[in-house]
């Protein structure tokens, strides 16, 4: 990160003590100031500009050629058994809205597996569609549904996706949902390396270049920077950055990821407890 939003926050707080100079503080100010000494800063102080930083680093996470390649069939992703996904009646036991945002990214994920097979989603439409009603995030589902153009080439295509990730995270600025945003991520991050050690996970095509881990690794980098800046915010944060913090070391490779099968599917299910 170029600049470090513990800084920023830092800055923004000493700024709002020098903005009520030249008189005695009022008791909300010298409790704000007390909460900031002592680390524990009000979500008030979640600026402009520290939003700003997030939302940059979230549009900076690598992207991907995979989608398009998936959706050219020059590279085919399929598992052959589909049991290791999260059941959909999984999600009537969660309670926390930060349970269910983790589950809707890990439910995300599925559907998204599940479509490039050309399987049957419409159960998972039903869960996601409940989830993000319980969010109040619905326009999410609207905008997954938007279709990409015809015959996209491969520079259309990015930007289609590109746009798209960027309108979903506007409109969860605008809603006050950032930390939806960062459990939904690291639900997708958890249940997509759950894919990569699937034992009847097959890629057709270049594996090689394909860049799964590498993507994935990256994307966990960005995360935990991400979780680590803003739990001062959203106390739950820290929680799932550390449970998925452990996943890049399991991800390496599609063979790394398989000898780690089963602590990369704790490491999911752990983000439901």
């Amino acid at each position: 990160m170029k600049k470090s939003i513990i800084s920023l926050i830092t800055l923004t707080a000493f700024i709002f003590g020098l903005s009520s100079c030249g008189g005695k503080k009022t008791k909300d100010e010298a409790t704000e100031e007390a909460a900031v000494i002592a680390g524990n800063i009000p979500r008030s102080l979640l600026t402009e500009e520290v939003k700003a930083e997030t939302v940059q680093l979230l549009k900076d996470m690598p992207s991907s050629e995979i989608p398009y390649r998936v959706a050219t069939g020059e590279v085919s992703i399929g598992v052959g058994d589909t049991q290791f996904m999260l059941p959909a009646s999984k999600a009537s036991e969660l309670t926390s809205a930060s349970q269910k945002a983790r589950a809707c990214g890990i439910y995300l994920a599925d559907y998204s597996v599940l479509k490039a097979m050309g399987q049957n989603t419409a159960e998972l439409e039903t869960v996601l569609t409940k989830l993000t009603s319980d969010l109040n995030i619905t326009f999410v589902m609207a905008i997954l549904n938007e279709s990409a153009p015809e015959n996209a080439s491969r520079e259309e295509f990015a930007q289609f996706l590109q746009n798209r990730e960027d309108q979903i995270l506007q409109e969860m600025i605008n809603n006050d949902k950032i930390d939806v945003q960062i459990e939904m991520l690291s639900g997708i991050a958890a249940e997509t390396a759950c894919v990569y050690a699937n034992p009847s996970l097959v890629v057709k095509g270049d594996a090689t270049t394909a860049g799964l881990s590498d993507n994935l690794m990256k994307r966990l980098e960005t995360l935990n920077e991400i979780t680590a800046d803003l739990t001062v915010y959203y106390p739950d944060l820290k929680e799932s950055g550390e449970t998925i913090n452990p996943l890049k070391d399991k991800i390496v490779s599609i063979q790394t990821a398989r000898s780690a099968n089963a602590e990369i599917m704790a490491i999911r299910d752990a983000l439901l407890k």
